[in-house]
Parts: structure tokens; sequence; C-alpha cells
């Protein structure tokens, strides 16, 4: 019941997306470029002794801006997700760190506080969808005992469905149609990402970025210009 929630939620935002746009798409302004930053990220639901531990979020993005407010934009990136754990029992440490590395793909509907101008902040929100590359529990400790690093990348789902919100600052960049983007954002997961029938976990994730986007392709004239 709740995996199925999560699709129809997806579901609803693509089309939310695709609703707010398409009558827009013939004033086109396109523009594309790398993206870094980081991910600060733990684990919710019934996951218990869990706190944010750092990772690397890259890749790259395409963004499309309207002539009016409104925009889209689409990211590809390699995003290490996780968790620290930490609990003491009988005076004894259990601790460990929890690495999940998804190749995730969020899609923002973005809404742009100015028209034209140097400086375009905008508001978005969307579905974003992880795909498992692999899961490695490191820096093990068991009853004050340290153990040996392993893969466990078998004991997690291959997808995980969430959703973003955030707030960009938008720059002028170097040259004709470049900009700066400054990009923070909040990921919380929808889906169940473990293969425990008796707990639900899912991805909580805080993610800074850094951005350079150029313009691509012919931009469409208009009094709002960049």
């Amino acid at each position: 019941m709740f995996r199925a929630n999560s699709i129809r939620s997806t579901i609803f935002f693509f089309f939310l997306i695709t609703t707010c746009l398409s009558s827009s798409f013939a004033q086109q302004r396109f523009s594309a470029g790398p993206r870094i930053g980081l991910n600060l990220s733990t684990f919710g639901m019934d996951a218990q002794g869990y706190t944010m531990r750092p990772g690397v979020t890259a890749g790259a993005f395409l963004m499309y801006s309207s002539l009016n407010h409104f925009g889209i934009s689409g990211d590809l990136l390699y995003s290490q997700m996780g968790g620290k754990y930490s609990q003491t029992i009988n005076n004894r440490i259990n601790s460990s760190s929890q690495r999940l590395n998804y190749l995730e793909i969020p899609v923002a509907l973005r809404y742009f506080l100015t028209l034209k101008g140097n400086f375009r902040p905008n508001l978005f929100f969307g579905p974003s969808l992880g795909i498992k590359l692999n899961a490695k529990r490191t820096n093990v400790v068991n009853q004050g005992v340290p153990q040996a690093d392993f893969d466990n990348s078998n004991n997690f789902r291959p997808l995980d469905l969430g959703v973003i919100a955030g707030f960009q600052l938008n720059f002028k960049g170097f040259g004709e149609r470049q900009r700066f983007l400054i990009d923070a954002r909040y990921r919380y997961g929808l889906s169940d990402i473990t293969l425990d029938d008796n707990q639900n976990v899912n991805n909580s994730t805080v993610t800074l970025t850094l951005g350079y986007g150029f313009g691509v392709g012919r931009e469409h004239p208009s009094r709002y210009r960049k």
C-alpha cells in the first residue's frame, strides 16, 4: 500500500509539471551544464539511532525557462546517500556508517521570482527517482570491537522514489547566456528502501550544489532577456 501511494504521488507530480508548462513550450530558452555539491543524508521512518553523514553529488542538468515565470529542469546525478549509526549498549559502542550510492534523476518544476535580469531566483519542487548502484557498510564497531567493511547492496531495493523542494539563486555568468546556479534542496524518500519486511526505512537528504549553465539552442526573441 505504501509503495502504491508513492507511485501515485510521483505520477501526480509529473502530470502537474506537464500541465503547468504545456502552454509555454513554443517560447523556449534552454541551458545545460555541470552540477556538483554536498549531500547530508540520514534514514527516517522506522530507522533508529541514525544521524546525518556527508556525501558527494555530481552530474549534469538541463533547464528550460519559459518567457513567463515558469520553468522545468532535469538532473542526472551520482548521489551518495546513507546515514551514520551509533548506539551504546551496556557501556559498549555499536556504530557504523551506511553508504548508499544512487544514480539520481530529479525533475523540478520551477517558479522564477523575476522575469528578466542578472539575478533570477526561483523556487522548485518535483519528483526524484533514485536507481541504486551499490551499498556498503563501513567503520563497523560491534560491542566495542572493530569489524571489517562489507558490501550489503542486496539488503536494499533497486529503486527509491522521492520528492524534492528547494530554492535556487541564479546569477549572470562570465559570458552571454551563462549562469551561476546555487541550489539548496531537501529530498524526502517516499518509498521503503530496504528489503526487510519488519520495518520501513526511507532516505532523508539535504543537498547544496553549485552549477554553471550554458545557453543551448536558439533563444526565443523577447523583451524578457536574461
